[in-house]
């Protein structure tokens, strides 16, 4: 691996000195993926980077490759919000809310208060930061779409189920997977986790939906359901605020630089 050979060239290049991504955008919404194993030559990095309750959550984990993956996921969350705001990674201040969702303490851009979201799922990752209101995002394996027929009762709102019946294999599980990424994101970004069950709301993409909470500002706050261009391997959404521009690339620890960024 690419990331691996420049570790060994240069054993001193550090987690930081690895990693950028795009400034955070005032009026919009900034996500970025990455694939874990790019990152792994900074496990070490990323262990010093976590905070005790990270490192508590961590350790929970069975296998020591989940613990790896998790580790990093939160090490790179921590670098993107810092690289994001333009401050220092050790003084980003993460904690968690009564139903686990991510909350930044103490950050903002120009007053605003940030809102984050993170997802992990078969060596990927997924963050979101915005300053227009509550976001979620969602990030799953393509492959995870032949699990989900057994279950689509349980994911879909009778309406979808009706307008999905008619779809042939591969594209009735396909769609399905888009449907499940879309309703987590749209949980996540109400904070209210799997409370509410899927099958009672519909999540069309596109489709602009009220939150049943309000925002850390007590306003109300909708937000519009958009697909993430991640590739074939992998199926992901955001939920972001109707007026929030989503801007999304990949982290890559080639040199500091960060993927292209792609406008939603």
């Amino acid at each position: 691996m690419a990331a691996v050979a420049r570790r060994q060239q240069d054993p001193d290049r550090t987690l930081a000195q690895s990693f950028a991504c795009a400034p955070m955008p005032l009026q919009g919404c900034l996500v970025a993926i990455a694939e874990l194993a790019c990152w792994r030559p900074w496990l070490d990095d990323a262990w010093a980077l976590l905070d005790t309750p990270e490192r508590a959550r961590v350790s929970q984990r069975r296998f020591p490759a989940d613990r790896e993956a998790l580790a990093l996921t939160y090490a790179l969350h921590r670098m993107f919000v810092a690289h994001a705001l333009g401050i220092a990674a050790d003084a980003v201040v993460l904690s968690r809310d009564a139903q686990g969702r991510p909350c930044l303490e103490g950050d903002d851009l120009h007053g605003l208060p940030m809102y984050t979201s993170l997802s992990h799922a078969d060596g990927v990752a997924a963050f979101a930061l915005c300053a227009r209101g509550p976001v979620g995002v969602d990030i799953e394996a393509s492959l995870r779409a032949g699990e989900l027929p057994g279950i689509a009762a349980s994911v879909c709102h009778p309406s979808e189920l009706q307008s999905l019946a008619g779809f042939p294999e591969p594209s009735y599980s396909r769609a399905l997977l888009a449907l499940w990424v879309r309703k987590e994101a749209l949980l996540k970004a109400e904070g209210i986790g799997l409370a509410r069950e899927m099958n009672t709301f519909r999540a069309s993409a596109g489709e602009e939906v009220s939150l049943a909470g309000r925002t850390r500002d007590d306003m109300a706050c909708s937000v519009r359901l958009a697909m993430l261009d991640v590739g074939e391997r992998w199926t992901a959404a955001v939920a972001a605020p109707r007026d929030a521009a989503v801007g999304c690339h990949w982290l890559h620890p080639d040199a500091g630089r960060p993927g292209a960024g792609r406008a939603l």
